[in-house]
This record gives C-alpha cells, structure tokens and sequence, in this order.
C-alpha cells in the first residue's frame, strides 16, 4: 500500500497496543444491557427534524434541521440569522413565548449556531443543523414540562412543536463521558462543557456535585464534586475551554452500568464499569486491522463490507536501463561533474549496474498482503516495518499480549498468538 501518513495506519495499532497492555490476559467479555430510553436516535435527520433541549434550567436549545436549495439560493431556506459577512441578527425575544408547566418564563437573550450535517452532491440533499439558544429569566425546575411557541408562527409553523420535560435523567450534550467505557482500576474521568455559539461557553460553576447512578434504576452509586479544568496554550481571544468542569471518579471500581448525573444538566449517556472493557477495545481494533487486510478475503461475521481477495496480480519490476532510457540520460547529465564535488565519494552513478544497490529481481514477483490505508495502491517498506514492529513489541512486551488467541478475528482459537498472526 501507498502510506501518505503514517499515522493513518499507526493510530489504530497505538490504540490496539494501549487496550492489549490493559487487557493481556482478560479472556472475558463484557455484555451491554442498552436502555433504549437514553439513547439519542443516531438516524441522519430529515429535512424539518425539531426537537427542545433543556441544556441547563435557564438555558433552552431549539433545533431545527433545514437546507440550502440548489441552484442561485444563497441562504438557506428557514432560520437564516445569519448575514454573508458573519453577522448574527438574533431574533426579538418578544417573538418567543416560554411555558412551563402552564406558567409564563421570560426569555432575556437570544444566541445562535449552525453547521451543515449532511452535503451529497450527488443527488444533492444539504442539511443544515440550526440551533436557537433562550436564555430564561427564572430557571426551570427538574420534572416541569417545558414548550416553546412563536406568536404568530413568524419563526416556525404552528405545525411544528418545541416540547420537553425536564427529567433529571434526560440525556445531556453537556456531560461528556467515555462511551467505551471504563475499565475498573484505571482513571476515570468525564468533562462537563458546551458552547451556546454567540452565547459563548456555559456558565457552569466549580464545586457542582455530580452523581454516578445505576443507568438502569437510577440509584446512586458513588458521588463528587466537579473542579474546574481551565484550557491553556490558545492564543485567540477569547480563551476558548475557560469555563469547563471536571468529573473525577477514579476511586469507583463496582462493575455495572451507569450514567453521570448533574443537578440541573440531565445526564450522560449509559456507560459501562468492567474489568473486559480493554479486552472488548483491544477486540474492535484488532477487527478494524482485519478490516484493512489486504491480498485476502474480508468475510462474515469479521466484517459487514466483505470482499473477495484484493490485488493478488504479481508485481511488475522492469529492467531499469530498458523502462527508463530518459531518467537514466537526466541522471547522467546531472551529475557529470560528480568528480568536482567533494560529497560525492561513491562510484558516478552512469546506469543500473553502477547503483550501490542495484535491482537483483526482475519481472514478476508476488508481493500480495499487508494492509490497505490511503486510497491508492503502491507499497512502502517503511510503513509495513512500523506496524510488524509494534505488533511483535506488543508480543514481546506486555505481559500476557503474546499468549492472546482471542481477539476475534479469523484465526482466533487455533492456539497461535493472534498479535504475531496479524503481524504475519
């Protein structure tokens, strides 16, 4: 294979070698119960999708996806607040109408962001990720159903409904914990932030308690306090991560399932606490390396995008002198005053005889294997040594990384290292 970067195929073996150096010796797998309630559809949005976070209790998140028309269309088609030199014109507060639980909460400030979250050109569909932020005059309570209107249907039709209830377990976008989830005796940590776009970061206070509860029950089972975690090195203005918090629950090694839960700001999404958790990473790895084999067939139950054997044709090495007649008269030409230059001390490099290291094999050769990467196809010696030599480093020097035989890929359980086998 052609290797631009290096790191497009070493990422993946680092991750793998940090989850075996963990997982050596771990021959269990964890099993995930999914509660379907907390998790967000990860569906592509349609074109008029809505929905109303409760982001914190006075700030509210409006959501609406929308799109650009093709052709002469320059804006979008709904929620265009924003002008073609950058600047936002926030709609009036007075043209949104707050109710919770029946009664009426004031909006004070209005803020803005958007992206686009979709963009085939062919056929084309944009989707445009817009989002409205309220900031409330008085905070809505946890368990208090909360919708948001616009008299005379100004901003959205009257069709379209921003409903939420303020449930202390809603799924949050401001706690962010680690979906793959956590193994019992390493840290354990989760990062508390979000950006309100015009808004700036929200304000969120050192101190804060948070709670790991049961993400089934909602029972509590260990409890701390968020400290602040300010970003440093950036050189714009202003400072962006000043205002992030900081969840530390390294000390809670009881297996399970849970959510991190924030008085005001919802919760995390479900993960899990257990000692397989490095064996289930070091397992997703070593199936993505099977994934990116190449000269073989890619099957069922390793993989979903299948695929019979790939560039098994022999390579073809040409006589240099005969293939390359014009490279070979540039050369000569070029270093014709090779003697003049101290530098050169080797013999004058005339033709493929005189190189220090000439071609000793011509014609056909069968160079299949390796793994794929970039998008083309040519192979690199450097790039193929890296990865055998971190795959034989994990086997030589983790205790227990040699002997795995059950990483999940094809030759698992035939009691050969699987590590040394991927390596091969």
């Amino acid at each position: 294979m052609k290797f631009r970067n290096p790191t497009l195929l070493s990422q993946p073996v680092v991750f793998l070698l940090a989850a075996l150096l963990m997982a050596a010796g771990d021959f269990t797998r964890a099993t995930a119960q999914e509660n379907g309630t907390l998790f967000p559809s990860l569906t592509l949005p349609e074109i008029g999708d809505n929905t109303l976070h409760i982001i914190s209790p006075d700030i509210l998140e409006l959501v609406r996806i929308n799109t650009k028309p093709a052709g002469t269309a320059t804006v979008p088609d709904s929620w265009n607040f924003v002008s073609s030199g950058g600047t936002f014109t926030a709609p009036s507060t007075s043209q949104f109408s707050v109710s919770v639980d029946d009664a009426q909460a004031g909006v004070t400030a209005v803020y803005f962001r958007r992206r686009v979250v979709y963009a085939p050109l062919f056929p084309r569909y944009m989707r445009i990720e817009n989002r409205l932020y309220l900031k409330l005059s008085t905070p809505v309570p946890e368990g208090a159903l909360v919708e948001v209107t616009n008299p005379g249907s100004a901003l959205w039709p009257a069709t379209m409904k921003f409903t939420c209830a303020a449930s202390p377990l809603r799924p949050s976008e401001v706690i962010h914990v680690n979906q793959e989830g956590y193994t019992i005796g390493e840290p354990k940590k989760a990062i508390v932030g979000f950006y309100l776009g015009s808004g700036g970061e929200l304000n969120l206070t050192s101190g804060t308690p948070f709670t790991i509860v049961d993400a089934n029950t909602g029972a509590t089972a260990y409890s701390g306090t968020l400290t602040r975690r300010l970003e440093k090195g950036f050189t714009v203005l202003p400072a962006p991560y000043q205002k992030v918090l900081h969840a530390d629950f390294g000390n809670f090694k009881t297996s399970g399932e849970y959510c991190l839960k924030v008085p005001g700001l919802g919760a995390s999404l479900p993960f899990l606490i257990s000692p397989s958790m490095s064996m289930n990473f070091a397992r997703a790895y070593a199936l993505g390396l099977y994934n990116q084999r190449c000269g073989c067939a890619v099957t069922l139950p390793y993989s979903r995008h299948g695929h019979g054997a790939c560039h098994t044709a022999p390579a073809s090495i040409p006589v240099p002198e005969a293939s390359y007649v014009s490279t070979w008269n540039n050369i000569v030409s070029t270093n014709s005053d090779y003697a003049s230059n101290p530098r050169h001390t080797a013999p004058r490099l005339e033709s493929g005889a005189t190189q220090l290291y000439p071609y000793v094999r011509t014609g056909a050769w069968d160079v299949s294997g390796g793994h794929h990467d970039a998008g083309d196809y040519s192979k690199y010696t450097t790039n193929s040594a890296q990865l055998i030599e971190s795959l034989t480093f994990a086997a030589d020097s983790f205790t227990g990384a040699g002997k795995l035989d059950n990483l999940g890929i094809p030759e698992s359980g035939d009691g050969k290292s699987d590590l040394l086998q991927e390596a091969r």
